[in-house]
Parts: C-alpha cells; sequence; structure tokens
C-alpha cells in the first residue's frame, strides 16, 4: 500500500499523468480508506519539504531539493536529498521529526497518546500502542511485520495457505505458534522485548542463529547480540491495550517514564520521589486524572512551567 501510494504520487508529481492515469488514480483512493490516508501523508510530506528547504541556509541544499525530478524519487532517494539537504540533521529534527517522516513510510503507525486496532487480510489482529511504527508484507511465500518502533500486541489468524507469520525488529525474528504475544521495541535502540500471552513463539536473532522457543506467560529480551532467558511475565504489562496504566507497588520514576510515552512534551520526576511506590489503575485518556490521582494518593505535587513541560516533585 505504501508503494502504490508512492508510485501514485511520484507520478502525479511528474506532470505526466494523463486523464486516465488520474482516473485511475482516483479510483484507488476511493477503494480503501488507508489509501487515501496514504495518498494524504505523501501530500503533506511534499509541503513539509518547501516548508524545510526554505528554511535551508545553504542554497545549493535548496536548489537540490527543488530540482530533484520527483518520478527519481524512491524511498531511499528521497532520505538521500533529505540527509544532502541537512533536512534530517539537527537535534530537534531527530527527535520529533525525524518520527514524522519514518510515520509517514509506515503501513501502520500512531502518533503519541494514541492507540490503535487492525484486522489484516487473514484474520490476524494487531493493537499498536503509542508513537509506533509497523510495516505489513504478505506474499505468496510469507506473512511479514516489521516493527520498526513502538509496541504492539498481535492475536495471529489462521492462513488457509499454511504461510508462516513472522514478526521482525532490527535485533529479533518471531515466529509464532498459534498464539497471542506482545512486542515492545525500545526507541533508543536498547533492544526488544518479546512477552508471549498464550501458545509460544520461537525467537532468534534477526542477524540468525538458534532460536529459543518463549512459552505462555513468559517474556524474553533480545539485544542485538542474544536472546536472553526467558522470565515470567507481566501480563499487566498490556493494559494499555485497554486504555490503561496498571501498576503494583510500581516505582514513582518508572510510571512516569511509562506515562511520557502517553504524553505529549516533557514529562520528569523528581528524583526525591522517584522511589515512592504506587499501586493502581490509570487511565491513557485522561492524563489529568492521573495527575490528580498521584496528588492524591502519594506526597507529591505537579508543577507546570508550560503546558508541554511537567514535573512531579515533593509536595
Amino acid at each position: 500500500m505504501r508503494d502504490q501510494a508512492l508510485a501514485w504520487f511520484t507520478l502525479a508529481q511528474s506532470g505526466e499523468m494523463n486523464s486516465a492515469q488520474a482516473l485511475a488514480l482516483q479510483q484507488w483512493r476511493n477503494a480503501h480508506v488507508q489509501h487515501e490516508q496514504a495518498w494524504q501523508r505523501f501530500n503533506s510530506i511534499r509541503q513539509q519539504l518547501q516548508y524545510r528547504s526554505s528554511q535551508l541556509a545553504n542554497p545549493l541544499a535548496r536548489q537540490t531539493l527543488k530540482n530533484t525530478p520527483a518520478q527519481e524519487r524512491d524511498r531511499r532517494q528521497v532520505l538521500k536529498i533529505l540527509l544532502g539537504a541537512g533536512l534530517l540533521g539537527g537535534t530537534a529534527w531527530q527527535a520529533s521529526d525525524s518520527f514524522w517522516l519514518q510515520s509517514t513510510f509506515a503501513d501502520y503507525h500512531t502518533g503519541t497518546g494514541e492507540r490503535s486496532h487492525y484486522t489484516l487480510a487473514d484474520g490476524t489482529q494487531i493493537w499498536l500502542n503509542t508513537r509506533t511504527l509497523l510495516d505489513v508484507h504478505y506474499d505468496a511465500q510469507v506473512r511479514r511485520l516489521t516493527l520498526r518502533q513502538g509496541e504492539i500486541d498481535v492475536l495471529t489468524g489462521a492462513d488457509p495457505g499454511g504461510r508462516p507469520l513472522l514478526v521482525y525488529t532490527a535485533e529479533a525474528r518471531l515466529q509464532p505458534l498459534g498464539t497471542r504475544f506482545s512486542v515492545r521495541r525500545e526507541e533508543d535502540g536498547r533492544g526488544t522485548l518479546l512477552a508471549v500471552s498464550s501458545g509460544k513463539v520461537a525467537a532468534s536473532l534477526k542477524s540468525g542463529g538458534d532460536s529459543r522457543v518463549v512459552q505462555a506467560h513468559s517474556q524474553a529480551w533480545i539485544s542485538s547480540r542474544q536472546v536472553y532467558p526467558a522470565q515470567p511475565a507481566n501480563l499487566a504489562d498490556t493494559a494499555w491495550i485497554d486504555g490503561f496504566i496498571v501498576a503494583e507497588r510500581m516505582r514513582l520514576g518508572d510510571f512516569i517514564q511509562e506515562l511520557s510515552r502517553h504524553v505529549p512534551g516533557l514529562l520528569r520526576c523528581d528524583p526525591a520521589v522517584a522511589d515512592l511506590r504506587l499501586t493502581g489503575s490509570y487511565p491513557l485518556q485522561d492524563p489529568e486524572q492521573i495527575f490528580s490521582m498521584l496528588e492524591q494518593s502519594l506526597p507529591v505535587t505537579v508543577q507546570r512551567r508550560t503546558r508541554y513541560w511537567t514535573t512531579l516533585t515533593s509536595r
């Protein structure tokens, strides 16, 4: 779907689209809501690139971006142009706009505080947690999911053709064996966490090697070098599917770190109160209610410098 949208977009931008192709494009956009969403994302890229190129101090970089024919651009070329023009440089771009760009090229994505659910063609159900980027590729031989960032929960469907379902991250290759499981890839690139709710999953390094079978109610950490032994899973970690963070004697510092994934802006916890413990269910759809619950149950206060800069400190 993403590649189809890119092909249509580059043809439309080339100025060589005829009336029959324009009609075919409109039919493709009308065929599915996800087609239209992909088309709109590519249009937003064009607008953002025009804006960003106007901000570049280097006139050569501006000219490079303006003069590159659209029909010559594929995904890799777009990134090369952006890198060469300096549009991917700088901390601010890497921290925020980089996610925006990556989400444009992802088949499925969620922003900060968003959660989504999809049913794929084979009946496989996928839940996406906040700030998640997921690619889906089905062909005659394999069903492949690629989690680039974030967290998914997967309930596998029975494929009539018997194609294996494989889930990849930067570190891991996972093959579920009739099961439900979750996969989380940390934004800092530290590794992948696999947690199996039912059934079992064969986990190995993406680079190859022996696999380790992770059974139901277990979880395993996968780094770029090894698949660690399985440990008992905390099934409350998937409460986000129902819109909650469930804490059981959780450190406040760890709780705030988890909550920060769902709240836009900067959310911090003063080290003086970070070791306080809390227990309860906290609704992700209402951060203000969470802050109120924390102030009522713990000796803390919520301080705001701006709407997007919040710190929990000692009362």
